[in-house]
Formats: structure tokens, C-alpha cells, sequence
């Protein structure tokens, strides 16, 4: 039944909408630097992956194929490849060098924008924190070298690569190998 006496009011008065898009506001403001954040980490984390990814690939070709690989570290220009041993006889003697594994699979990676690698550590031990450095993947499918660390403003993570093994494990922050002398 209609009440003639009443006005019928349809939508809403200028206060409701206020209120409403004040609301709207204040979840957006307190949301939108958590999504900035989650987006922001998931480059690093993106990146970690990839390159566990990539080392895995280079591990496994070398084993299958019997041909020696190096992951290649360009800390210049934030850029990891895989590179496989080309051999060279004659006149006597062996020379070995490396030529980019063009394999589908194998291109090179491209640290994204922000994401650095903050320093290598190589088969000799030594921590490499520019210019390029080298692990080495041998026929057998051990690796030479053990730590890469990537960096993204304040987050780290650590990719260790065991030597016998080759399995790639991710840790959160910055981890780095202790020596231990062999005296006893």
C-alpha cells in the first residue's frame, strides 16, 4: 500500500555517499601498500626461481650430454647465462673454451628492474661482487661454486647450489658458507 502523504525517496542522500567513498578510501589506503610490497617481492622471488630453474636445466644437459657447462654471473649487467665447453685439438694440444648454449631453454636471463646480484661465490672460494663470475657444471654433474645472492632493496635471498648433488635450495636472507679447515 502507498501512503499518499509520504514522498517515495529513491537512491542516496549526499552524507551515505561520503561515508561510503570515505570507507572505500580508507580500505584502499591501507591495502594498496600490501599489494605494492607483495608485487615489489614477488620480482626477487620471481628471479630466485628462474635461476634455480636455469642452473637445474644447465646441471642436467651437461650430465646428459657429457658436456661440461659454466653458469656465467654478469653482475654488471644483472644477467646470468649458461655456457657450455667447446674443445679444441691440435698441433698437440687441448684448448677449451666456452661459447653460449643457444639451446631453446638456455638463453639468458635478465634480472628484472630493482633485482641485483649482490655477490658470487665461485669454485675457488673467492666472493666475487662485480664484473662476471663462474660455476662450473662438470660431465658427472658436480658444481663448482655454491652461493649466488640476489638482492631487492631490503629482501635477500640466497641460492645455494650443492656441490655433489646440484640441487638448488632457496633461503630467505643472506646465508654464507663457513669454511672448515680440514686440521683436527
Amino acid at each position: 500500500m502507498n501512503n499518499p502523504g509520504r514522498c517515495r525517496q529513491d537512491g542516496f542522500t549526499l552524507i551515505e555517499l561520503t561515508v561510503t567513498l570515505l570507507l572505500i578510501t580508507i580500505m584502499v589506503g591501507i591495502t594498496l601498500p600490501r599489494i605494492g610490497d607483495a608485487i615489489y617481492s614477488t620480482n626477487l622471488k620471481h628471479s630466485v626461481r628462474q635461476l634455480r630453474a636455469l642452473i637445474t636445466l644447465a646441471r642436467s644437459k651437461a650430465t646428459l650430454e657429457r658436456i661440461p657447462r659454466r653458469v656465467v654471473c654478469d653482475m654488471t649487467q644483472g644477467e646470468i647465462r649458461i655456457e657450455r665447453e667447446m674443445r679444441d685439438e691440435g698441433e698437440g694440444q687441448v684448448i677449451f673454451t666456452y661459447e653460449p648454449d643457444t639451446s631453446l631453454m638456455m638463453r639468458a636471463y635478465r634480472l628484472p628492474e630493482g633485482v641485483k646480484m649482490e655477490d658470487v661465490i665461485t669454485e675457488t672460494g673467492e666472493k666475487e661482487t662485480s664484473g662476471t663470475a663462474h660455476l662450473r657444471i662438470a660431465p658427472n654433474g658436480l658444481v663448482t661454486g655454491n652461493f649466488i645472492h640476489l638482492r631487492k632493496g631490503e629482501e635477500q635471498y640466497t641460492l645455494h647450489i650443492n656441490p655433489l648433488t646440484g640441487r638448488v635450495t632457496i633461503e630467505e636472507g643472506y646465508r654464507e658458507e663457513f669454511k672448515v679447515s680440514g686440521q683436527r
